[in-house]
């Protein structure tokens, strides 16, 4: 970004870099994930050796479905909105719009994104926090996932998917301010080279740094939502056995901890975000240029053909 490729191709691209980073990452997504849940350290040797291996991986279909399907409706969205605004602002595909237009974009395409994926979402954190949570649910494959949904269904009915999405419309800032810095790093690195793509290891740097700023922007608000969407409602038939709402999680964290225990898994969470955001616009990147030297290549045997 900012790309002048159409908005599918920006979304195929945006989609399959993201979950090669969420495949590459995933483990630490997920004990992250327990941290921030269960307010207790994780020792990922003992995990291993009680459940195994494969525990590390707990969710990783649902996680990886979420993560394809946000990413393509985001950039998709995102690619198509700006194309819409810069062309009402009669300027070139690839030039900068305002601060306030480009988060606008963002955050709008961000809502939208989320508003399709956090069911997969809710059912990710769930399937992440079944083990150091004692939770019934059958461990293993589409069984398991399916008994989640049910799960879920059950407690708290259609709506209860959507739980914890109210957060959403401020973190929704998250993938806007991160894709706002990401643009001005790649436009300070190629110095006004407008259509040039920076190197790999560039989108990665910037990836990472983009993403590590937002991240400790909003952190609070991300360690609350994994809280709610962890929280299983207990089977009181009273009021108070209604899950935890995001105002009330972010104030229990603080009166329980302090300030401090608002950032509780952080470091984890940046770490997680280097790698992932590194490579998924490191890999984003890397396939716009192929399709692009495709085109090329492709137009050039088609000018040899005519003079031939």
């Amino acid at each position: 970004m900012t790309s002048v490729l159409p908005p599918f191709v920006q979304a195929a691209s945006g989609s399959l870099g993201a979950a090669s980073a969420n495949a590459l990452t995933y483990p630490l997504d997920l004990i992250t994930t327990r941290i921030q849940a269960t307010e207790k350290g994780i020792s990922i040797r003992k995990q291993i050796h009680t459940y195994g291996l494969s525990s590390l991986y707990d969710g990783i279909g649902a996680d990886t479905s979420a993560t394809l399907l946000s990413s393509f409706l985001y950039y998709y969205l995102y690619s198509f909105l700006r194309a819409l605004v810069v062309r009402g602002n009669g300027k070139s595909k690839a030039a900068m719009l305002s601060l306030p237009q480009e988060l606008a974009i963002g955050y709008l395409s961000g809502i939208a994104s989320r508003s399709i994926t956090t069911p997969l979402n809710l059912v990710t954190v769930r399937l992440q926090t079944a083990r150091v949570s004692n939770d019934s649910s059958p461990q293993g494959g589409t069984s398991r996932f399916t008994a989640v949904c049910k799960q879920i269904l059950r407690e708290e009915g259609l709506r209860g998917f959507w739980k914890g999405f109210s957060s959403n419309f401020v973190l929704s800032l998250n993938p806007a301010v991160t894709l706002y810095l990401f643009q001005q790093y790649r436009r300070v690195m190629l110095k006004g080279r407008e259509r040039a793509s920076p190197p790999p290891g560039h989108s990665f740097v910037g990836g990472a740094l983009a993403n590590s700023i937002a991240v400790i922007m909003l952190y609070p608000l991300l360690l609350a939502k994994t809280v709610v969407q962890a929280s299983r409602r207990s089977n009181s038939t009273n009021n108070s056995s209604q899950g935890p709402s995001i105002r009330s999680s972010l104030q229990g964290i603080y009166t329980a901890g302090g300030f401090f225990a608002l950032y509780r898994g952080l470091g984890a969470q940046l770490f997680k975000g280097i790698l992932r955001q590194g490579t998924a616009m490191m890999v984003k990147q890397r396939i716009e240029q192929l399709v692009v030297q495709a085109y090329l290549r492709q137009r050039a045997l088609r000018r040899i053909q005519y003079k031939g």
